[in-house]
């Protein structure tokens, strides 16, 4: 498995989504007071705009689940599943929904005080989607953290991207040109 930040098409549409999310994000306001209920908030508005712009990019067919995202519970009978945000499709048969499809499976962990990002990344090996995505903060050194993940994305399967984006305490700043998108790639 090999890294790539060169640009491809499918990279930068995804890199341009990642960007359009965090400037949705950043553009919502908070009235929590603490850092970390600010920082959740944020993670929260984040997500929530991560799975509007990959339903934008996917079509308005597509399902979200995402614990912010109730639209599916009905049919589904759950509003999500292992993964921060899954867009799958479904079909109806008789009763009852069946998801037929799974497009993007998305995991993100915003803090910077988890010790392994791969208890994150993990359950991205478990899906069967065809894109899966991990969003992290930006770290000191991101080849690192590449490294630390890329045993676990050789172990997906379909397309694995990773996106890097400024930490929450910094959204109230200038964060224009801030995201890195990566594949793995086979």
């Amino acid at each position: 498995m090999a890294l790539s930040d060169a640009p491809s098409h499918e990279l930068s549409e995804l890199h341009d989504l990642v960007e359009r999310a965090l400037r949705a994000a950043q553009a919502r306001p908070t009235a929590e007071t603490t850092r970390k209920e600010r920082h959740k908030a944020r993670s929260r508005h984040f997500v929530l705009a991560l799975a509007d712009a990959l339903r934008e990019h996917e079509g308005k067919d597509v399902d979200i689940l995402s614990r912010y995202h109730d639209d599916a519970r009905p049919r589904l009978g759950t509003g999500d599943l292992l993964h921060d945000i899954t867009l799958s499709r479904s079909v109806q048969i008789g009763e009852l929904w069946y998801l037929t499809e799974v497009l993007w499976q998305v995991e993100s962990e915003l803090a910077l005080d988890r010790p392994d990002p791969v208890h994150d990344f993990n359950k991205l090996v478990l899906g069967s989607a065809h894109h899966k995505l991990f969003v992290a903060s930006m770290v000191p050194e991101p080849e690192a953290l590449l490294r630390t993940l890329e045993p676990a994305a050789a172990r997906c399967t379909g397309r694995v991207f990773l996106a890097l984006i400024p930490h929450p305490d910094h959204w109230d700043g200038n964060t224009a040109g801030g995201v890195r998108t990566w594949q793995f790639r086979r």
